[in-house]
């Protein structure tokens, strides 16, 4: 008799394919029910191991034992064959029924080693390949990255009706955020994580050029019943899922999912914060689903929208929406605040989304941002919020207290690291500006937001060849950033390396594509510096004469001082000071026409250095031309 026969005739093969639409049934249960039971990720690699521990152990099973209807009982051997009715190889059925025996235990323990080697291996280590040390094989002639950096990936929207990106973009914006709070993770800011919506590069890369050592990617799928939410954290060095979720909740549940998600990432990056601090930084700080939604819809809004009026006032409608479900939100009223904020910018000084007197708008900003600091539930927000408030009433000795406290807990936050350095500027503390830049220039070669805030006031601690050489580096870290180019190009200048700033002209205009409005200053500073002067003339020429930005920034280049302080004039006519003391981070801005902004620089007991003239300015113009 042949083994294959033997093995019918034992219901080997049938025991085979049950077993195997069985082990089917199970592993598809287990993983749609174990991601809600909460249980750790390991759960469901034990339920592969046992799977496959147990298939070769069923079918020794079904070769010995049958199930009869007096109970299992031994699997009768046929009778003895005679000798001409063996096999082919002249094997007796006594003795082929051992062979099948040995092989039978062959496979038992080849799946025990199986399985024990798939839930034994070194948590960490993928398979075939040992865990390795993403600092000690980063470039040698660059920073290494460390190992507790981490990307946020925009999430993707794979819901039927594709209409939930505000959710996806939304909850990996506040990810990204709680992620942030770690004290010892260096988060990626959303600038440049969402850079990556819809790219196809393999995360090795993208972690190369956000120089980060892990990744986080997720998508998600809802429905009006149910709400899916995939995620991976994967070491960017050798592709490795270091930890991954799956949520398959009802839509209330979002707020869980968000918490749970920051919670399980601090951990799985080995952070040194106790269970009770990682709550905190995992609260999203409400627990009204409707609020919540309105608040990410909001962020999404207000990030998507790219800063057109009409995606702010949308997104203020739902901030707003979100602070009356829930007035203890202090996020939302935040968030509501930095709306009439950015009305006071002097970017939007003269096209605001809302038409009212800059005094409204400075009423309606602390109204909020006020409601923000009573309601925070850490010190660290409240000493942000506190500090955001002195800003925009000057109080500059103020604000860089609490901008070094908000720092000392959260001291990966960019934007917090600009203000400090922008407001170090407006108080004349150079010593401050100077140690704030050497603190973060390691950090600057790895993170492109925390880049562009070094290069930008780099020059500005009066080091030029320095400053225009750390340029240099940065430039070669992120070739293609039209907003580290544009930086890079001023420093340059300042240092007076002309020829090197005309030959980085010709990368940003290709990379601005027409696109950049404020691509127009660096072609009107280029033409000065190589005295073309009636270029520079036609540029300014070009520009919308309610731009008040780049127009001072050409009327300065082209030495045109009495113009510009007329044009700055007007702020000051119309009480938009906070708008207008963003120009004392200059060194060759004159606030002294200015009431408003000496009345504030005596109060600060700020002690402005001497004006610095540009050293690029265009040579005067020719009375006889």
């Amino acid at each position: 008799m042949s083994l294959f026969a033997e093995l019918k005739r034992r219901k080997v093969v049938r025991v085979a394919v049950v077993y195997a639409a069985t082990a089917f049934a199970v592993l598809e249960a287990a993983d749609l029910l174990l991601p809600r039971m909460g249980v750790p990720d390991w759960v469901m690699n034990l339920v592969v191991a046992m799977i496959v521990l147990g298939f070769p152990i069923a079918l020794v099973l079904g070769w010995a034992l049958e199930l009869t209807p007096d109970g299992i009982r031994r699997t009768e051997a046929v009778a003895e064959l005679e000798p001409e009715q063996g096999d082919a190889a002249g094997a007796t059925p006594a003795l082929l029924g051992k062979r099948t025996v040995l092989v039978a235990g062959l496979l038992v323990v080849l799946g025990i080693g199986l399985g024990a080697g798939w839930f034994l291996r070194p948590l960490g280590a993928p398979e075939g390949a040992p865990a390795r040390d993403s600092a000690a094989e980063s470039d040698a002639t660059g920073p290494a990255v460390t190992d507790k950096t981490i990307a946020v990936l925009p999430f993707a929207d794979f819901s039927p009706a594709s209409d939930h990106e505000w959710f996806a973009d939304g909850l990996t914006e506040e990810i990204l955020n709680a992620l942030a709070r770690t004290p010892d993770l260096l988060v990626t800011a959303r600038t440049s994580s969402f850079r990556y919506k819809g790219s196809t590069l393999d995360i090795p890369q993208i972690a190369a050029e956000l120089g980060v050592s892990h990744v986080l990617e997720g998508s998600i799928r809802s429905t009006p019943q149910r709400i899916r939410v995939t995620a991976q954290l994967i070491r960017a060095a050798d592709g490795f899922h270091v930890w991954s979720q799956t949520y398959d909740r009802d839509p209330a549940d979002m707020i869980e999912i968000q918490e749970d998600l920051a919670r399980n990432i601090a951990l799985a990056m080995e952070t040194t914060m106790d269970p009770e601090a990682l709550s905190d930084m995992a609260n999203v700080g409400t627990r009204s689903v409707e609020a919540y939604q309105a608040y990410i819809r909001g962020i999404a809004t207000w990030s998507g929208g790219r800063g057109s009026g009409g995606s702010i006032r949308e997104a203020y409608e739902l901030f707003e929406h979100a602070r009356t479900l829930d007035p203890s939100f202090a996020a939302a009223h935040a968030h509501a605040a930095q709306v009439w904020l950015s009305e006071l910018n002097i970017n939007r000084a003269n096209t605001g989304t809302f038409d009212l007197p800059p005094a409204q708008i400075e009423a309606e900003f602390k109204r909020r941002i006020r409601r923000a600091i009573e309601t925070a539930t850490t010190a660290a927000e409240r000493a942000g919020y506190e500090a955001s408030e002195a800003v925009l009433e000057s109080r500059w000795r103020r604000a860089i207290e609490l901008y070094q406290a908000y720092l000392a807990e959260r001291p990966g936050d960019a934007l917090a690291i600009g203000e400090l350095l922008s407001v170090a500027m407006r108080a004349g503390r150079k010593e401050l500006l100077e140690r704030t830049l050497e603190v973060t220039w390691a950090e600057s070669q790895l993170r492109y937001e925390v880049a562009l805030w070094h290069i930008n006031y780099a020059y500005r601690s009066g080091d030029y060849a320095r400053a225009a050489d750390q340029s240099l580096v940065l430039l070669e870290r992120w070739p293609d950033g039209f907003n580290i180019l544009y930086q890079a190009h001023r420093t340059l200048l300042w240092d007076e390396r002309v020829a090197a700033a005309g030959e980085l002209l010709e990368r940003m205009t290709r990379v601005a594509q027409g696109d950049e409005p404020w691509a127009i200053v660096p072609l009107a500073r280029q033409a000065c510096a190589e005295g073309r002067r009636a270029d520079a003339e036609q540029h300014l020429a070009s520009l919308d004469p309610e731009n008040v930005s780049l127009r001072w920034q050409i009327l300065m280049v082209l030495g045109e001082m009495e113009a510009a302080t007329e044009l700055l004039m007007e702020l000051e006519r119309e009480g938009r000071t906070y708008a207008l003391a963003s120009f004392l981070t200059y060194p060759h801005f004159d606030p002294s026409p200015f009431p408003s902004l000496m009345r504030i620089l005596e109060r600060e007991q700020v002690q402005r250095p001497p004006l610095v003239p540009l050293p690029f300015a265009c040579p005067p113009r020719d009375p006889e031309a």
